[in-house]
């Protein structure tokens, strides 16, 4: 029963992050965090939204910005190569807290800090502090919304960079916690990944039907407040696993 929690879990939330391009994978992470282990945890969220965010590259992929993905690469393969280094695993108290604290600290930005993704620099500097937090949180979605919010781009454009650039992070998450960790495949039943895969990839599929329907306000607006409300929940869950 757990684990077809997980699956429905991951079509839902799936569906969510296919529609804002946000929140989706932070409520899959707080829900694979109640249920499993902190590297099994990471590696399922990893192949569940490797995929989600893959199905969205293909859907949107006549959009991708691709200037932006180099120079975001070079950001990520670094802090990843610091991380192989040092092996750190969270608790999950940890992981609870940095999921619930990343929406907070994207609004504490000032707006007058001009994070417009389309400039190199910026796109390295996302890279190093998006896959930091991909690592240690195993999402990242608030803090790479800071680099995309004060962009040009349109929606279609942000939802195909976007998935790319969280594609390319659950990718590297996968190999830091599969392989650096040695996370073993054994740890979970045979069909839940790939049943996890499916509710991915539909899950986004209507989530694109939603998105035709919307404008690019209601697109950048829409859902703030739902990652809120999971940031203090998250908080205090990870404040309760710290002091119990």
């Amino acid at each position: 029963m757990v684990y077809i929690l997980l699956t429905v879990a991951t079509l839902l939330t799936s569906l969510i992050s296919g529609v804002l391009s946000m929140a989706g994978g932070m409520i899959l992470m707080v829900v694979f965090g109640f249920f499993l282990s902190v590297p099994v945890a990471m590696v399922l969220h990893g192949v569940a939204q490797a995929f989600s965010n893959g199905t969205r590259v293909w859907i949107y992929r006549r959009h991708i910005r691709w200037r932006v993905l180099v120079f975001y690469s070079i950001g990520a393969l670094d802090m990843t190569a610091v991380f192989a280094v040092f092996t750190f695993v969270p608790g999950i108290g940890l992981v609870f807290i940095l999921i619930g604290t990343f929406p907070f600290l994207a609004l504490a930005v000032p707006k007058s800090i001009n994070l417009d993704m389309e400039k190199g620099p910026v796109a390295v500097l996302s890279g190093l502090l998006v896959t930091a937090a991909q690592l240690l949180a195993g999402a990242s979605g608030p803090v790479l919304d800071i680099f995309y919010v004060q962009s040009e781009m349109t929606r279609e454009q942000i939802l195909g960079t976007k998935a790319v650039t969280q594609t390319l992070g659950h990718l590297l998450k996968l190999v830091y916690y599969g392989a650096v960790m040695a996370v073993a495949s054994s740890a979970l039943p045979l069909w839940v990944v790939p049943a996890v895969v499916a509710a991915a990839i539909l899950g986004n599929y209507l989530g694109s039907l939603v998105v035709a329907r919307m404008t690019d306000s209601q697109f950048k607006q829409v859902g703030r407040y739902v990652i809120m409300v999971i940031g203090v929940v998250c908080i205090g869950k990870g404040v309760l696993e710290l002091t119990s």
